[in-house]
């Protein structure tokens, strides 16, 4: 999930990046005039060859020996706009590759000026996925997403462009969604972009989008998928006659899990290729590879030296969009070892990184909001300016008293109305923005509560006591309730307030999973009323729920049958909420541990809910937990 497509014509990814196979960068010929007579005899051709023959021209020239110099005299040769276009776009992911990041940037965003004055939405949509792959690649999720969206209005406006150019759509946004974490949103943007050239045999992005697909089903072990996805590609390989392998990764070293010595001595080989050309998404890809065939092989220590040299590459270089993956590999390769200080270590890297890639965004997001706010100024500069010439000249000719009120008043209205728009837009982007900010507190509240039981889940691997282990336990347990409220808060466009049908039996089910059964699992049931909760309410509720249904898997059933069930019930009746958790199992004793550290929660976590905390005999059998809440707030 590391390859970024830039120009439509462009090969993706990994074919826009590598020469691994031969080891040499072509030696071509840098001359002022040389460059020119092939300019030249590009302004010869159909207007409609002009835009791939620039293309083609442009790439040619990376590859020499001094690309830097090539650009240059490029550009200072022509100022044809599909030509210059071309060239900045080919040569702006060179840039972002040697570590230039503001270089890269600039020469997108003329060519998205160029494109609009040159009027073909074509080239607008280029620049547009260009800028969106920039800001991918250095984490800057909404810029990106900014650009993104203007490259789906293009198509969505004129149809007449190839509308399998939704592919680059979706698939940015799947890298948008990888940076954020949101995994599975992740999976249906990439099934989307699959969708919109899985009926196309010989796309040109075929192959790089099947690459994707298959590395990312592998990690997220989606088995049915990436066998599906697997087959595609295996199929559309062996249909291809690889003319110019070093255009290509070895793809049997790369996808189908090879540990081999063979296959990771020609990674290392890729590796150290990668490494001397700055090719930081080759860099990256293989270096995940080879950590994976070492983890499989049973030596990850000797994966170390490569994850930090492509992450010290990779941050020296402001490369960030991989960065995460490589972190994640890292403290694998950490755990593996039984090195948990390194995994602890790297695991606060991580968070450091994402927290400062948040903060990024947010500066970014400020800058175009600066950007737009000057531009907003001086076209309201030229209208005003306008408008006072055609009042002058109306005050001229019409000569009468009465028109010149009229003409005032309409202009005086006018103005009022602009204020009210002004301010109406500035209220629904200073609302969007808080919810933005609403949405990334939930989402720290929920990475540290993830840090909290990370670090609890290491520090039971370390103790041997039984008890200890299961107070760690139940602690995560307690954790993971309160982690379960701010991811559904972040996922949702309701900020505030969690939906009670499906908090309850989200969280039943990973209690019922994270717990060990000794022979066959209990069986439950829910019968839970749909409805929205404060976080202040639902919270507690949540602990006492956790701690209601740990109690019936820890002491009803001392031996699990066919029969053994629990019962979830929560409704409102009356002014109250009421909860109920039944069982059939072998029922309560007859005194209650009330210095229990369970009990002593749920009381205080009652007393702050206004509810009353009962227990009794079930009318058959077992054990009838009820909860009577008074004091809440029902957002609907």
């Amino acid at each position: 999930m590391k390859f970024i497509n830039t120009p439509t014509k462009a090969l993706t990814g990994l074919s826009i990046f590598l020469s691994l196979f031969n080891g040499q960068v072509h030696a071509q010929t840098i001359s002022p005039d040389i460059i020119k007579q092939q300019i030249d005899s590009i302004l010869e051709l159909p207007k409609d060859q002009i835009i791939d023959a620039s293309y083609d021209l442009s790439r040619s020239y990376i590859r020499s020996k001094d690309p830097i110099r090539a650009h240059q005299i490029m550009d200072s040769i022509s100022d044809l706009p599909e030509v210059m276009i071309n060239t900045n776009l080919n040569f702006a992911p060179f840039y972002l590759r040697k570590g230039d990041v503001a270089a890269s940037l600039k020469l997108r965003k003329q060519s998205l000026a160029m494109s609009e004055s040159y009027g073909d939405p074509t080239l607008t949509f280029d620049c547009l996925s260009s800028l969106t792959a920039h800001y991918i690649n250095v984490a800057k999720v909404d810029s990106a997403s900014l650009y993104n969206n203007q490259a789906e209005n293009i198509l969505a406006q004129y149809q007449d462009i190839p509308r399998d150019l939704y592919e680059i759509v979706y698939r940015m946004r799947s890298d948008i969604e990888h940076i954020l974490g949101n995994y599975e949103a992740q999976g249906e943007y990439l099934e989307k972009a699959w969708s919109a050239i899985a009926d196309i045999p010989n796309h040109r992005r075929r192959g790089f989008l099947l690459f994707l697909m298959v590395d990312f089903y592998k990690q997220v072990d989606r088995v049915d998928r990436l066998a599906y996805f697997t087959e595609q590609l295996s199929a559309y390989y062996k249909e291809k006659t690889l003319n110019t392998p070093d255009y290509h990764l070895p793809i049997d070293q790369v996808l189908l899990d090879d540990s081999s010595e063979e296959a990771i001595a020609n990674l290392e080989n890729i590796i150290s290729v990668s490494d001397s050309l700055s090719n930081y998404n080759a860099l990256s890809v293989c270096t995940i590879a080879i950590s994976r065939a070492f983890l499989k092989s049973g030596q990850p220590e000797r994966a170390l030296p490569y994850l930090n040299n492509t992450i010290e590459k990779l941050t020296a270089a402001n490369y960030l969009y991989g960065n995460t993956s490589e972190r994640q590999m890292l403290q694998r390769v950490y755990l593996a070892m039984n090195n948990y200080e390194g995994a602890y270590n790297i695991l606060l890297d991580q968070k450091a990184m994402e927290d400062s890639l948040r903060n990024s965004e947010v500066l970014a997001k400020i800058a175009d909001y600066e950007v737009k706010y000057q531009t907003q100024e001086k076209e309201m500069e030229l209208q005003r300016t306008a408008a006072n010439k055609k009042f002058l000249t109306a005050l001229l000719w019409a000569g009468g008293v009465v028109l010149l009120l009229v003409l005032y008043f309409f202009y005086k209205n006018r103005q009022k109305n602009k204020i009210l728009a002004r301010q109406k837009s500035l209220l629904e982007t200073t609302l969007d923005e808080k919810n933005v900010l609403l949405k990334e507190i939930h989402h720290r509240v929920k990475n540290s509560f993830q840090i909290v039981s990370s670090l609890l889940y290491l520090q039971s691997e370390n103790i041997e006591d039984k008890e200890a282990q299961l107070a760690i336990k139940e602690a995560q347990n307690r954790v993971r309730s309160m982690v379960l409220i701010h991811q559904k808060l972040y996922n949702k466009d309701q900020l505030v307030g969690i939906n009670t049908k499906e908090y309850f039996e989200d969280l039943t089910r990973d209690i019922f999973e994270s717990h060990q059964f000794k022979s066959k699992p209990i069986k439950y049931a829910t019968d839970i009323k749909p409805m929205v909760l404060d976080i202040e309410t639902i919270t507690p509720i949540g602990l006492i729920l956790n701690e209601l249904i740990t109690n019936v898997l820890k002491h009803a059933f001392p031996e699990v049958k066919d029969t053994s069930e629990m019962q979830l019930r929560f409704d409102q009746k009356g002014d109250s909420l009421v909860l109920e958790l039944q069982d059939n199992g072998q029922g309560m004793p007859d005194e209650v541990a009330e210095s229990s550290f369970g009990i002593k929660l749920m009381k205080a976590l009652s007393k702050k809910l206004k509810a009353n905390l009962t227990f009794s005999p079930a009318p058959a059998q077992g054990t009838l937990a009820s909860l009577e809440i008074t004091k809440f707030n029902l957002l609907s």
